[in-house]
């Protein structure tokens, strides 16, 4: 079987390793961090801006297709 594939059914069934991955992406955030100050306030208002632009592109249909009207009629 895949190895990801694996990794991911883990993920996905044992809440001990889904917080563990949690806790250690924090942990990598803080450490690159910890060489540019810039990625500690960057990264966070950059995965605010695209959550809050999806929740208005669900809200107000942006990025909709638009019907095509063949009926020349």
């Amino acid at each position: 079987m895949n190895p990801a594939v694996s990794l991911w059914r883990l993920l996905e069934e044992d809440r001990l390793a889904r917080w563990a991955a949690y806790a250690s992406i924090v942990l990598l955030w803080f450490a690159i961090a910890w060489a540019d100050v810039r990625v500690l306030f960057g990264l966070p208002l950059i995965a605010a801006a695209i959550w809050w632009l999806r929740r208005q592109r669900e809200r107000r249909g942006w990025l909709t297709e638009r019907e095509v009207d063949v009926d020349l009629l």
